[in-house]
């Protein structure tokens, strides 16, 4: 009878443990996304004193490509593609193209974090750390202080992972008549 308990505690054992496991590998499944399309509210601090900026819109990520696409307070896109960005505004008909020094693509972010707390992650890319937040076992909030001492805080909502986002929305194809400048 007592060989029997323990066989049983064994295994009841080797059940919670695999059952850990799997509980744990579900709360990280984040880790392994292909893609990630989002809502965003964005909000740029800068001086002591100074008014927030506020921006959203809806970004879109896969494949070393992102499309930020902003709706508001004005119209705006910004692709980046590996090291290339382009800036579309809209309202003045100007597109500016720039190099980045790192690839800062939000996928790479999220596959390079590092747990510094429950559902908190840091990462540090060049110069610039990343904090990221995760909720209901998707990215929810992304903090950093940018090149210009700004505070920069994305939260992202209706968060979708791993759907098949359209080639389509990564191409930057913006109208023959706007403006290009160099950001280099």
């Amino acid at each position: 009878m007592m060989k029997i308990v323990r066989i049983f505690l064994i295994f009841i054992s080797f059940m919670c443990l695999a059952w850990a496991a799997k509980d744990s590998k579900n709360t990280e499944s984040w880790r392994n996304i292909k893609s990630l399309s989002a809502d965003f509210k964005q909000e740029i601090k800068g001086e002591r004193g100074a008014v927030s900026a506020i921006y959203s819109g809806k970004v879109y990520a896969a494949d070393n490509k992102v499309k930020w696409e902003y709706t508001k307070p004005l119209p705006k896109e910004v692709y980046l593609q590996k090291d290339v960005a382009y800036v579309y505004e809209p309202n003045i008909k100007q597109v500016t193209i720039g190099t980045l020094s790192e690839n800062v693509d939000f996928i790479s972010i999220l596959r390079q974090v590092t747990k510094i707390a429950e559902n908190s992650y840091k990462t540090q890319i060049g110069e610039i750390t990343y904090y990221l937040a995760i909720k209901d076992s998707k990215p929810y909030a992304l903090k950093y202080k940018d090149n210009l001492e700004n505070d920069i805080s994305i939260i992202f909502s209706n968060v979708v992972l791993n759907a098949k986002i359209e080639p389509e929305v990564f191409i930057f194809n913006p109208p023959d008549d706007v403006e290009y400048i160099d950001a280099n």
